[in-house]
């Protein structure tokens, strides 16, 4: 309002400089004139959420007379930002013998929109992985077991998470989850061939074949092989985790004519565990002793005139062959 007539009353508007305004005057049927706040370039929220503006209305006196007032323009914002994760991918390693509910990995993801529009859910996509031991809170974006794992059976897991906001946009980023190895496998021994009797006086002898497997990673799956020392057998690696159990010399059946032997297999994980497997080795006889008399001379009297069939003496001999 300005109370002079004429070019003394109002006859131009400004706004203060800026980029995204400016102020055009229009004249009024009645010949009064007013001010329009024209946009010249987008607003951004994100940037920029509220601006104050200072417009100034110019009469036409010498020298001119002039008023201001403040324009607050509050941007509202739209969805136009998309939920972006701080990591597109994630990789973390987890033993596998964690017990259900331990947490995995939080992955977080920000939304530059204010409101329902930057509010971020969380999702994990299963895929073909039905199975995928994990789940998600959709709030906190935290990654927890739902039930225990086995390196053995699938040890990666690679898990897509969704961050979807309140209008509807998403991103995405992935978990590449390794599981680590414990040693909970003990080795286990399958035995091929097992020969239960061995002549004695042979030359080396094969008595059993046997292979040894730990499905354990590294150490844990890395075994030793043994047998007690005061026996004359000689464990010997053939290939790849097979063993033969063969004689060290020949045997003497006469001086012991069976041996039990234990094989003993153990990792090198820590705890080391090991697999004991016990056999009975027979020592079979060869005629390699001959009869011999408990004495080398025998003397026995008789009377002359004796009866038939009478009992002069006896002698003996024995073998030590079976």
């Amino acid at each position: 309002q300005d109370f002079d007539i004429g070019s003394n009353t109002v006859q131009n508007y400004t706004i203060s400089p800026n980029s995204h305004f400016h102020v055009v005057t229009h004249n009024r049927g009645d010949g009064r004139k007013y001010p329009e706040l024209m946009l010249d370039k987008a607003l951004d929220r994100e940037e920029q959420a509220e601006l104050t503006l200072t417009l100034t209305a110019l009469d036409g006196g010498d020298p001119p007379g002039s008023g201001t007032t403040i324009v607050r323009i509050e941007v509202v914002d739209i969805n136009d930002n998309v939920p972006e994760f701080l990591q597109s991918l994630y990789e973390v390693q987890v033993p596998e013998n964690s017990p259900p509910n331990s947490l995995v990995v939080a992955v977080s993801a920000q939304d530059l929109d204010a409101g329902t529009y930057g509010y971020i859910r969380y999702t994990l996509f299963q895929g073909n992985q039905v199975t995928q031991p994990f789940v998600i809170d959709e709030t906190t974006g935290e990654i927890r077991l739902s039930k225990t794992l086995d390196f053995e059976t699938i040890p990666y897991y690679n898990v897509e998470i969704a961050g979807t906001d309140g209008g509807g946009l998403s991103g995405k980023c992935t978990v590449a989850i390794e599981v680590v190895d414990v040693n909970d496998n003990a080795p286990e021994l399958t035995m091929s061939t097992l020969t239960s009797s061995t002549p004695e006086n042979s030359p080396e002898t094969v008595v059993a074949v046997f292979s040894v497997s730990d499905p354990d990673s590294g150490d844990n799956g890395r075994m030793v092989c043994s047998i007690q020392n005061d026996l004359p057998f000689l464990l010997k690696p053939t290939f790849k985790n097979f063993y033969t159990l063969v004689t060290e010399r020949p045997l003497d059946r006469e001086s012991q004519a069976e041996y039990n032997i234990t094989i003993t297999v153990t990792d090198l994980g820590t705890p080391r565990l090991k697999t004991q497997h016990n056999i009975t080795v027979t020592v079979s006889d060869v005629n390699d002793n001959a009869p011999a008399f408990s004495q080398t001379t025998y003397t026995l009297r008789v009377r002359e005139n004796n009866s038939p069939a009478l009992h002069i003496g006896s002698v003996s001999a024995t073998d030590s062959d079976a």
